[in-house]
């Protein structure tokens, strides 16, 4: 049974626990003599850390082959501290274990009712006026299978609402914000909006696998979210008669724009009002629950903590 969880480790702490392995890797001594030495990324549901073995030579390579299967590992070590960020030294090699009895210790999960947030996106989809867009949505939110999936699924990997349910509490996020960015300008198409909400991010629920660690499936390293999301609404509308073409071109355009500009993964940038208000709509719930997590994830006792991944400081009083 797991009891030292990341976010609770201290500076100078012992280690003696059990961790999945996100990444294994050797690095380079300053002394090039000594050859490299092993480095990991290990994680459990409260948070991320890198953890190190003072190896050299074969002795690293061994052991990183011997690891890069590896998912459950048991490290003995201690916690330090370096420029800022605690890390796991280690004094023993990594234990590979096999079959772990508790991947619940290491799946981080919405602190939020998840039957509930379904009923409350189910309420919101009945309160769609366009035709036409209601059908779209009731054609998943009445698959019970697909909704099991979408349910649970995470928002990312390694960024915002990355954990079980994090997908759809962030649509719930988007959703509510959506409604107020309306109420400033009700010339925008909500059900529109509510629908970008519930559909741009629809792919992640075939992009990742998740077991003892959010990771990316065969699909998601193909296609990617934005494809597989793009193919599923798409042959969803085709099942509905009479679908109108200029919503049909919104809805997916929405879908294939929302990351805002080609650099960050979208084929087209937003071209319409709605396309626009919805891109920053996302990306502000993004980072702002990329700074919370920041902040939660450091169990330090200092003023900022740095993300490594936005590469910034986040004040944290």
């Amino acid at each position: 049974m797991k009891k030292q969880f990341v976010s609770q480790l201290k500076k100078d702490e012992p280690v003696n626990d059990f961790f999945v392995i996100s990444n294994v890797s050797q690095r380079p001594y300053k002394n090039t003599s000594k050859g490299n030495y092993l480095q990991l990324a290990v994680q459990d549901k409260t948070g991320t850390i890198s953890a190190k073995l003072w190896s050299e030579g074969e002795e690293t390579s061994r052991l990183s082959q011997h690891l890069s299967n590896a998912q459950v590992v048991k490290l003995s070590g201690k916690a330090e501290e370096y420029q800022g960020r605690l890390s796991i030294v280690l004094t023993e090699a990594p234990e590979k274990i096999e079959n772990y009895e508790s991947p619940e210790d290491f799946i981080p999960k919405t602190d939020k009712d998840i039957p509930k947030m379904l009923q409350n996106l189910k309420d919101e989809i009945s309160k769609i006026s366009d035709p036409h867009i209601k059908q779209l949505l009731e054609l998943f939110s009445n698959d019970d299978e697909f909704m099991k999936k979408y349910s649970t699924a995470p928002a990312a990997k390694v960024m915002h609402h990355n954990f079980i349910g994090g997908l759809l509490e962030h649509v719930l996020n988007l959703i509510s914000a959506s409604k107020t960015i309306h109420s400033s300008h009700p010339e925008l198409n909500l059900d529109l909006l509510i629908a970008a909400s519930i559909l741009h991010d629809i792919g992640k629920i075939d992009e990742y696998d998740v077991g003892l660690k959010i990771d990316i499936s065969d699909e998601g390293r193909f296609y990617g979210h934005i494809s597989i999301g793009y193919r599923l609404v798409a042959s969803k509308i085709e099942e509905i008669s009479e679908f109108p073409k200029e919503l049909e071109r919104k809805i997916l355009h929405i879908i294939l724009s929302h990351h805002g500009e080609k650099q960050y993964g979208s084929p087209v940038e937003p071209i319409f009002p709605e396309a626009v208000a919805f891109h920053n709509i996302d990306k502000t719930d993004a980072s702002i629950q990329n700074a919370k997590q920041s902040i939660q994830n450091d169990n330090q006792e200092r003023d900022w903590t740095y993300d490594s991944i936005q590469k910034r400081f986040y004040y944290k009083k």
